[in-house]
């Protein structure tokens, strides 16, 4: 036993540390506006006196019967455990901050009027709801000695919670201060019950477990540096970054594919914006700018011959499916924009016939993750073993938590690209970080007319806003032409339409981005205090 609450004061010794420093660092701002009257205006203990330990200040909580019951109770606490604890009832509207610091008082009453020991002084406060039986406040605060001792805080908020309050919530005041006394007795005697999980601490997870725990994290970092080291690697150096496309036959779903190792959803609209520089679709507005949005765009299905390849023709008949009249609207639009669509297929099947993604990868990713999982699984694990008594679990802890990092960072970083993958994407990613750059160093020698596909479907857009949106101004000496109606479109008016930037990414881009919110006596002592 003495081990065990050898152990408790361990536990929450470093609990009564962070409250000290928490508290000092708040007192300033508590200085601030506080009352002359720290209990909240209720420190009014009428009818103290030396000899007598409990009081009914409603009248009507205890009977005669029961007050001498409690009496008796707290006498036998003094002459066995040294203890002089108080009982005090009474009808008061306070919260149980406000009922903390009234305990506290109450104590410190009951200190100076009798000359006890403020150390092994304690008292007990019962704050009944006016005008009704079922809700009440109750406190407990005891002197230094067991707050210190046998008696820790959350020891003394377990005994408002559990012995103080159930029987309150049914009015019955004598039975609340019965199992209160009682429960602070055997805590006295004895100290805070011992869960199985303290036993544990004190038991396994003292001894063998933190060395097994951390044998285990060990020997998961060793699984994890092992399968993340037999990863595929490019043979082929890093090259610059460039403006120049490495080829013009490639689809851009196809290089964003390539660049992020599988198929990507801004491949659809990439592979719209080809479309239109082909002049197999046009742009026509579809809802007008307001006040809070910019418009929409909706699609005219013009000639399908010329679309080239699986992916464009994929493409087309996405858009035809959805098409009224050769025309998809723009809320159309925003529903193929969700995904890849019939591209992911295609562009998934090109990619392994190519021998571009390596055998088993999805498996070693899912070990690696796995592992992670695991560490993550021992780490709360030890958390709760540690914080019960048993300080060498915070190796394992630690261990455990590099796992769950490692495991989960591995995962992630792990390519499912083969060699021959890796190595057909470095011109494609030195591509799409030449025109990041460019975009970043406002290069106007990069040809939007020709380069728009492939900045949409690389994610690249929101660096080239600003030069979208003046290429797309009516304005423009020279508009983007994908943008910009035919001459005899009936819809031109005459002169050409020249279609806004914003009105294109309200359906196909998005501009969206996230972001990764009881207490101690100024005498000594310590007290807690909690709500029906």
């Amino acid at each position: 036993m003495d081990a065990f609450l050898e152990t408790s004061r361990r536990r929450n010794f470093h609990r009564r540390v962070a409250a000290t420093v928490l508290m000092a660092l708040i007192a300033p701002f508590g200085l601030v506006g506080c009352s002359d009257d720290p209990s909240g205006g209720g420190a009014d203990f009428e009818g103290l006196a030396s000899g007598q330990r409990v009081y009914d200040g409603t009248g009507f909580s205890l009977d005669p019967a029961q007050t001498a019951d409690i009496q008796r109770q707290l006498e036998n606490l003094k002459s066995d455990t040294g203890a002089d604890v108080i009982a005090y009832v009474r009808e008061l509207d306070a919260d149980p901050d406000d009922t903390l610091d009234q305990v506290e008082d109450l104590q410190q009453r009951w200190v100076s009027l009798t000359g006890v020991d403020q150390d092994t002084a304690g008292a007990i406060l019962i704050n009944r709801e006016p005008g009704k039986i079922d809700e009440a406040r109750a406190g407990i605060f005891v002197g230094s000695t067991y707050d210190d001792g046998n008696v820790p805080r959350d020891e003394q908020e377990a005994i408002i919670e559990d012995a103080l309050i159930p029987p309150l919530r049914d009015g019955d005041v004598a039975g609340s201060l019965t199992a209160g006394i009682d429960r602070l007795a055997s805590d006295i005697r004895n100290g805070p019950p011992v869960t199985a999980l303290d036993r544990f601490a004190d038991g396994p997870g003292s001894t063998w477990l933190p060395w097994a725990g951390s044998v285990i994290a060990l020997l998961g970092l060793l699984l994890v540096g092992t399968v993340f080291r037999g990863r595929a690697k490019p043979t082929v150096s890093q090259e610059y970054p460039t403006t120049v496309r490495p080829d013009q036959a490639t689809d851009a779903a196809y290089a964003t594919a390539l660049v992020h190792r599988s198929a990507q959803p801004s491949g659809v609209p990439g592979t719209v914006l080809a479309l239109a520089t082909a002049d197999a679709l046009t742009f026509e507005q579809d809802k007008k700018p307001g006040k809070v949005d910019k418009g929409t765009v909706k699609i005219r299905l013009v000639d399908r011959t010329r679309a080239r390849g699986e992916v464009q023709q994929a493409v087309w008949s996405m858009l035809a499916e959805r098409a009224e009249d050769d025309v998809v609207s723009g809320d159309e639009l925003k529903k193929i924009a969700r995904g890849p669509g019939a591209t992911k297929e295609l562009v998934e099947k090109t990619l392994r016939d190519s021998g571009f993604v390596a055998d088993g990868s999805g498996r070693r990713r899912t070990a690696l993750a796995g592992l992670g999982v695991l560490g993550g699984a021992l780490a709360i694990g030890g958390i709760a073993v540690a914080t019960s008594g048993a300080p060498t679990m915070w190796l394992a802890v630690v261990l455990s938590g590099l796992l769950f990092v490692a495991g989960l960072w591995t995962a992630i970083a792990y390519s499912r690209f083969s060699v021959a993958g890796l190595d057909a994407s470095r011109p494609w990613e030195a591509y799409r970080d030449g025109l990041k750059q460019a975009a970043k160093d406002n290069d106007e020698s990069v040809d939007l007319n020709v380069a728009l596909p492939d900045i949409v479907a690389f994610g690249l857009a929101p660096f080239f806003r600003k030069r979208l949106e003046a290429a797309t101004d009516p304005g423009s000496d020279t508009p983007l032409r994908a943008f910009t109606s035919p001459a005899d479109a009936d819809y031109a008016a005459g002169v050409p339409v020249v279609l806004p930037w914003s009105a294109f990414s309200g359906v196909f881009v998005s501009s969206s981005s996230g972001s990764v919110a009881s207490g101690g006596g100024a005498g000594g002592g310590g007290g807690a205090a909690g709500s029906t």
